[in-house]
């Protein structure tokens, strides 16, 4: 079954973006959501990434390494799979409600 995902930036502020990613991914999910991220992030040094909506296709998973390399910090609202996913990855802080994550963006330079 093909995806039907999308990624909008909500907003940019210096050296920052927020990302929104909804809907049903394709079904080589890592790779779908690398050049996304990549051609989305460009040059920002902090990423919120809000993957709340974000559906994996079936008991495929995405394994992972789907956040490109640049962004020092990605701030994600997300549940599982998607921690258990990212979970190695130094570079992530969660945050478990837009609030908190707001505060953060709020802060972040």
């Amino acid at each position: 079954m093909a995806g039907s995902a999308r990624a909008r930036i909500i907003a940019l502020a210096g050296g920052r973006s927020w990302i929104v990613v909804d809907g049903r991914l394709p079904r080589s999910a890592a790779p779908y959501l690398s050049a996304v991220l990549r051609e989305r992030c460009g040059r920002q040094a902090v990423v919120f990434l809000d993957l709340r909506q974000a559906q994996l296709p079936g008991h495929d998973e995405a394994h992972g390494a789907f956040l490109p390399d640049g962004p020092l910090v990605f701030h994600i609202m997300a549940d599982e799979p998607w921690r258990s996913l990212l979970a190695r990855d130094s570079r992530v802080r969660w945050h478990d409600c837009a609030e908190e994550a707001w505060q953060a963006w709020c802060t972040a330079s």
